[in-house]
Order: C-alpha cells, then sequence, then structure tokens
C-alpha cells in the first residue's frame, strides 16, 4: 500500500482557469518551471471537469475540445502532455476528476440534457412568487448541472470513467472533486425517495415535508430529516469506497484522495461526511449513527479548502467569525474531525489574499507548520498575481 508523502506541497491547477493559456507549449514549460522552483512536489492535472468533459481521449466521455470555449484543445490529449511535462520536471501528478457535475446550463450541446432522470431535482422556493417548487438541474441557478449519487446508472457511469483513465494513464494519485450533492436542495428526485424509503425501510408519508419544507429561505426539518441526511452522507461513501477498490484494483501503488471544504459544520449540505467514523460531535442535525457514514480512513490523503482571508484563529475572533472560519482553525477543526485516520493538505484559495502578499505569506506558513502538507489553489492567481518568487516551499 503507497504511504502518502506527508510534507507534499501541491499546486492545483484549473483546467477552467488556465486551459486557455496551457495551448501554448512556453507557458506550459512555464509554469512547471516555476512550480519546480517554488518547491511544489505535486501537480493537480484535470481529466474530468465540472461540467461533464474530459481533457483526453476518451471512449466514454465528450472531449473538451467539443465546448466552443475550448476549441483550440480539439483533437489534443492535453492529460497525456501535462503528465508528461510534471514526469520530466520530476515532480509527482495528481489526476483530478469533477465526478458528479456532468453539464452546464448556458451550454446546450451537453449529453446530460438528453439524461433528464440523472439530473439532480432541486426543491426551493420559486423567485416570483416564493412558494416552494422542484425544478430540474438543467432549469436551475446552479451553473453546473449536477447529477443524482444514488442513481445506479451515474455511479456506473463516473466509475467508468476513472477506470479508463486509471488503465491508461501513469501518475502518481487521484483526487475527486465535487463528489457530493450540489446543496440540501438536491436531489428530490422520484426516484431518490423511493431510493431513500427501499435503503432505510422508512415510510414517507408526506413529500418533501417528512424530510423538510421551507420558510422563506429557512429550512424547517421534517421528522425524517436526519434519516435522510443520514441517507445522503451514506451514499457517498459507497461511491468512495467503490471508487477506491477500483482505483487500487488497476494500480495498487496509486494514492487516492478527496477534496472536501473545511467547513465540516455545513458540509453535510453537501451529503459528505469527511471525518472519521470515531467521530460523533452532537450537531442538531445528526443523527446517533451518523458517525459510520464518515469515510476519511478510506482515504491515502484528504485536501480540505481552507479556504478563509481570516489565517489565524485569533484574527477569525475579531472578525467575529467562528474559529474554524480561519486558514489556522480549518486545520485544527480538519485534524480533530479526521482523528488521525488521514494525512491532511490544507488547501489556500489565493484570491482571499490579492493585494495583501503579507496574509498570503503568513497562510503558506501556518499550512507549512501545522498541516500535513498543502494545497495552493490555483496555479493561475500565482500567474496573474505575480506570487511565484514569493513561494519558497523548498526552503
Amino acid at each position: 500500500m503507497p504511504k502518502f508523502d506527508k510534507s507534499a506541497k501541491v499546486l492545483w491547477v484549473d483546467f477552467l482557469a488556465n486551459g486557455q493559456k496551457l495551448t501554448s507549449a512556453e507557458m506550459r514549460n512555464s509554469y512547471i518551471e516555476n512550480a519546480k522552483k517554488a518547491g511544489f512536489t505535486h501537480v493537480v492535472v484535470d481529466a474530468k471537469l465540472p461540467y461533464g468533459y474530459v481533457t483526453y481521449k476518451s471512449e466514454i466521455a465528450p472531449h473538451v475540445g467539443l465546448w466552443e470555449r475550448f476549441t483550440d484543445w480539439r483533437g489534443i490529449d492535453y492529460l497525456e502532455i501535462m503528465l508528461d511535462s510534471i514526469k520530466k520536471s520530476g515532480m509527482k501528478s495528481i489526476i483530478k476528476f469533477d465526478v458528479f457535475s456532468e453539464g452546464n446550463i448556458h451550454d446546450q450541446s451537453g449529453f446530460i440534457r438528453d439524461k433528464q432522470e440523472w439530473q439532480v431535482t432541486y426543491y426551493h422556493n420559486d423567485q416570483s412568487t416564493n412558494r416552494p417548487i422542484f425544478t430540474k438541474a438543467e432549469n436551475y441557478l446552479e451553473p453546473g448541472i449536477f447529477v443524482n449519487p444514488a442513481h445506479p446508472e451515474v455511479k456506473e457511469y463516473e466509475l467508468s470513467i476513472i477506470k479508463e483513465v486509471v488503465s491508461k494513464y501513469s501518475a502518481d494519485a487521484i483526487v475527486l472533486d465535487r463528489c457530493r450533492y450540489p446543496n440540501v436542495y438536491g436531489d428530490f428526485s422520484e426516484f431518490s425517495r423511493v431510493a431513500f424509503e427501499v435503503d432505510t425501510g422508512l415510510k414517507v408519508d408526506s413529500w418533501p415535508g417528512d424530510i423538510l419544507t421551507l420558510d422563506q429561505d429557512q429550512i424547517v426539518p421534517g421528522r425524517l430529516y436526519k434519516k435522510w441526511i443520514m441517507w445522503r452522507a451514506n451514499n457517498i461513501k459507497k461511491f468512495v469506497v467503490n471508487a477506491k477498490s477500483l482505483i487500487k484494483e488497476q494500480n495498487n501503488e496509486l494514492d487516492f484522495g478527496i477534496y472536501v471544504g473545511a467547513w465540516y459544520p455545513d458540509f453535510y449540505h453537501e451529503g459528505v461526511n469527511w471525518g472519521s467514523t470515531n467521530y460523533q460531535p452532537e450537531y442538531d442535525w445528526m443523527d446517533g449513527d451518523y458517525a459510520q457514514t464518515g469515510y476519511a480512513s478510506e482515504l491515502d490523503f484528504l485536501m480540505t479548502g481552507c479556504y478563509f482571508p481570516s489565517v489565524t484563529i485569533d484574527e477569525a475572533r475579531r472578525r467575529n467569525k467562528r474559529e474554524w472560519e480561519s486558514v489556522e482553525g480549518a486545520i485544527e477543526l480538519s485534524k480533530k474531525v479526521t482523528t488521525n485516520d488521514v494525512p491532511i493538505l490544507a488547501g489556500l484559495y489565493l484570491q482571499e489574499y490579492h493585494q495583501n502578499e503579507i496574509n498570503f505569506t503568513q497562510a503558506v506558513n501556518i499550512c507549512l507548520e501545522k498541516s500535513d502538507g498543502m494545497m495552493i489553489f490555483d496555479a493561475i492567481h500565482l500567474e496573474m498575481y505575480q506570487w511565484w518568487e514569493h513561494l519558497e516551499l523548498n526552503k
């Protein structure tokens, strides 16, 4: 079994943000050289994007070159090119998959519009009447068209893409993103109602009132709300377990991890329990058996997005924020929630520190000091802010 490098310093290269620049071989070389010089040890490369497109030559999913935004990549294997460049540099590569997101509401060409039964159904207040309604993902406000993690065809499709990549490309690790529900309002499809009843043995007499109702924009929990929260988290855990098994069967040397938001007390909205099965706090939304949905021990590493402008706990307090609404506090919470089941790589969102190099440097140092490793999102900000030279991660 692999043992993830706890001193990993990871650079996230988001294709949506960097793809246009990286059509140039000169820019690709510049990114890789700057990353190596700055002290990064790993680079995240997109295989599957948030909107369903893939960056490699696939027999399953549409290539990103078919999207009018990235026609310059048509017929080109971005994933292969980047993996080769990273390997030559001596750094390690992490292939990323955006899992349960398969389209964009502004893109009419995506195949997901023909898969109505896959799409998440949102239960929300209509903006004009302020009355609760049900809306398919393609007609909702969320740009990404999320698909239902409980649907067997969806799960099979997502796993098939992961298998295709792992069997064709050589890398050092795999990371999943958007391995979740979109929010607490989705999915409220008839499929999920029936699946919930079958899986739990509980009868839903009032739909969706037994789960929740909406009072203005406030959620009013129903009698089965906690069971519903746990059922969703269990759906995600089952997928994680299956994805891990598939990946390890293909290549047992691959490290397997997930990116999540570090805001654990609120992350149940996304149907995810990234904590340890040994962690059982007493939140009012939590069922007594909720801890069993935790998947931390299934991972070789966990990236938690400590995406807050406050760097220290003291700074968060001065801003009347919760302690974990700081980089320092988020790292502490991440470690507490996972009970040392998995190495934590604290993530920084550099836009939080735009025009504030002092806070940026302080945030980096706290990650290096208190976390098992770190991740920086995103390379485009290092490029735009000309901050490459501010990083000396190898010292």
